[in-house]
């Protein structure tokens, strides 16, 4: 992996040997370009120049998220809300559960690591996003008449939901955070790849018919998406 230096911004350079063309990425405070395996460094970093302003106006949109600290009184987004954390260590054993607004935590450690909090957190998300996808995509399904195969929750790093040819919907944990029309939106977006496998205008239409809003959606998952993050 290569770096390289911009005027006031590092550039992180991923080659691949299957990319054909150059294309950039910028989000979370970070630059990356991914560009063919066999492409000169130079090419990279003259891409970078001719789009320098860009650049610099998409970080001043995206600054880097701060860590979560996993703390009493922290914020965590969830299907749109807000869930306060109350956290209550050495009580003699784990728990965590939800009641309104707040998100409960009991601890066996008197002081336990913020790594600890963070498993507890993240095996909640999984289990509630296993549980409202999945019965969210079944419903959706019914309703659409666009029926998969499957529908399983995973864990995905840079998309929110995929449709395999053999019609398996595929939808990341970390969309429980979104807000419930956000959701809609890709359960209903992944559905629609079971009749049309492209993002053709056939398929942005058959999308348009079970959420006429789907442009502001993917608009705001584009802008907030990096935000749904533990």
């Amino acid at each position: 992996m290569n770096v390289i230096q911009s005027d006031g911004f590092k550039v992180e350079i991923i080659r691949s040997k299957r990319r054909k063309t150059m294309a950039l990425a910028v989000g979370n405070g970070t630059v990356k370009v991914r560009m063919p395996a066999r492409l000169a460094l130079h090419h990279a970093e003259r891409f970078v120049e001719q789009k320098q302003h860009w650049i610099k106006a998409k970080l001043a949109q995206n600054p880097p998220i701060e860590d979560r600290l996993y703390r009493d009184g922290e914020t965590l987004p969830s299907l749109g809300d807000l869930l306060t954390l109350d956290i209550s260590p050495g009580q003699g054993k784990n728990r965590i559960y939800r009641d309104g607004d707040t998100l409960f935590i009991t601890t066996r450690q008197k002081t336990p690591s913020q790594a600890a909090l963070q498993k507890l957190v993240t095996d909640w998300y999984k289990q509630q996003a296993a549980d409202y996808l999945i019965r969210r995509c079944n419903a959706l399904a019914e309703s659409s008449g666009l029926r998969p195969a499957s529908v399983e929750v995973k864990t995905y790093k840079a998309r929110w939901g995929s449709c395999t040819i053999s019609g398996k919907v595929q939808l990341n944990w970390k969309l429980v955070m979104a807000p419930t029309a956000i959701i809609d939106y890709v359960i209903i977006h992944e559905l629609c790849h079971l009749e049309q496998h492209n993002h053709s205008p056939a398929f942005w239409q058959l999308v348009g018919q079970f959420d006429p809003n789907f442009t502001q959606h993917r608009a705001w998952l584009k802008a907030n998406g990096q935000q749904l993050q533990l």
